[in-house]
């Protein structure tokens, strides 16, 4: 008899329930709940869910500055933070090895002169029959393999860290030095320093990491049913951010465990507001925004895992199911069987929602 009992109460609690998805309220009720209402917005900028992503620094915007060659290290301009430009001279290295390089492009430099002034010399000799042909080639080799081995130190020299000029000006006073400066290879920022001022290296060696934060990689975990529909080009957005972002590739390259794909998006406008490691939402821009719907945040109600708004209408305020789509800050992308021009409530829904579930508020 208990049992019989129980079950008619449930099914008259699940009938009562279905029953006032319509609330026959009257104006003073609502009034009393302190209602407000808005009009119901159309979403124009047609958002997906939003899916996580992870902020990431391309591979080819990262440099590391080693040391030209083996030395002291004895001035360092810039440390930890600091943003740099590509050229620019950020400390100073004191290498004996520096002496013994310009020592040995000086005397390639001296002996490719000499076989230059050996060569006119025979070139003339030659042209008036005082020497023979062999001895003129002999000469012309001796020449260009001077000249080859000049070429090759000089080389050198600006491999250690050395201008075009500085070289030049060398070969001009035949005067040495024995400091050489550390130079930025690309624009960015000093994200790491690996050695300090009085330092020893040796040859190779890193002293700094510089990074150029722009643009940034957004890797987005993104089910594979919504991958498929992307392409290069295609615009994601930061809600949360207020940012753009647009699709580079999508990789081809299933997990699982979870059916995701990741796909691969470039951000440069605003990319100074993230943080390389930063899990961010990113929302995909989809190709129709029928049934999707904005509203503000306070006009959602939850019941579990249920969402619903509440809609005016004639005979008293309707009880509609919504699925949530989006979140950002204080408003919410909403998918509903709405057309869109109805008049819904803003303020006082926890009091909707009260009576509705038979709470008499909450």
């Amino acid at each position: 008899m208990k049992k019989m009992f129980f079950l008619t109460l449930s099914a008259c609690l699940s009938f009562h329930t279905l029953a006032e998805t319509l609330l026959p309220l009257s104006p003073a009720q609502l009034t009393q709940m302190q209602v407000q209402w808005g009009h119901l917005q159309t979403q124009q900028s047609g958002l997906s869910a939003s899916y996580p992503a992870e902020v990431m620094l391309p591979p080819t915007q990262t440099r590391v500055v080693t040391a030209p060659q083996g030395g002291l290290i004895t001035r360092l301009d810039v440390s930890v933070g600091d943003t740099v430009k590509q050229g620019q001279v950020i400390g100073q290295l004191s290498s004996p090895d520096l002496v013994a390089l310009q020592s040995n492009y000086l005397q390639s430099d001296t002996q490719a002169r000499l076989h230059e002034q050996a060569l006119k010399r025979d070139q003339e000799l030659f042209k008036d029959g005082i020497i023979a042909q062999r001895r003129m080639q002999e000469t012309q080799s001796a020449y260009e393999t001077s000249q080859a081995l000049m070429h090759e130190r000089k080389q050198t020299l600006k491999l250690a860290g050395m201008s075009e000029s500085q070289v030049q000006q060398l070969a001009q006073k035949r005067s040495m030095q024995n400091g050489m400066a550390i130079v930025a290879p690309i624009s960015g920022q000093i994200m790491e320093q690996q050695q300090q001022v009085g330092a020893r290296v040796d040859m190779a060696m890193p002293i700094f990491t510089i990074s150029n934060p722009k643009p940034l990689w957004l890797m987005i975990q993104v089910p594979i049913a919504q991958a498929q529909q992307l392409s290069a080009g295609t615009t994601v957005r930061l809600p949360k951010q207020n940012l753009t972002a647009k699709v580079d590739t999508v990789l081809r390259q299933l997990n699982k465990n979870n059916q995701t794909t990741q796909v691969r998006a470039s951000i440069s406008q605003g990319a100074e507001r993230l943080s390389v490691g930063q899990i961010v939402d990113v929302a995909l821009v989809e190709q129709t925004t029928q049934g999707s719907f904005a509203v503000p945040r306070s006009a959602v109600a939850r019941q579990g895992e249920q969402a619903v708004i509440f809609v005016q209408q004639p005979k008293g305020i309707a009880v509609i199911p919504v699925k949530v789509i989006l979140e950002q800050d204080q408003q919410l992308t909403v998918r509903a069987s709405l057309r869109g021009n109805e008049t819904i409530a803003v303020q006082g829904v926890a009091a909707l929602k009260g009576h509705w579930l038979g709470l008499g508020g909450e």
